[in-house]
């Protein structure tokens, strides 16, 4: 196949996902595929802005160990942790607790 746009590019990654086993995996990827390609249109992303990006990801996990993930601390300065903490832990109606002190919390520090 030759891809001739950006909207077939988009259709044709989709297609290739199909193959996945599981069927949550599958709708997962899919929609990481659809938004993050949305995104990189959205902001009209040059080669320049998507090397430094991926330079930045590769640095994260150059930079993650056994005891210090980096990559998951990311997640927490992005709100990506304390957002799926909150889609999953109770509603308005019925709220739990879901252990949002995050990555930088530290006790007594307001003292």
């Amino acid at each position: 196949m030759i891809i001739q746009d950006e909207e077939q590019l988009t259709a044709a990654v989709l297609a290739e996902t199909e193959r996945a086993g599981d069927p949550r995996v599958k709708e997962i990827v899919q929609a990481l595929v659809r938004h993050l390609h949305d995104f990189a249109r959205e902001v009209r992303l040059t080669e320049k802005e998507f090397d430094t990006s991926i330079n930045i990801v590769t640095r994260l996990g150059q930079l993650t160990t056994p005891s210090h993930n980096e990559v998951r601390l990311m997640a927490g300065s992005l709100g990506l942790s304390t957002l799926v903490a909150l889609m999953n832990n109770g509603s308005e109606d019925k709220p739990t607790s879901a252990n949002l002190l995050g990555p930088f919390w530290r006790r007594a520090a307001w003292r």
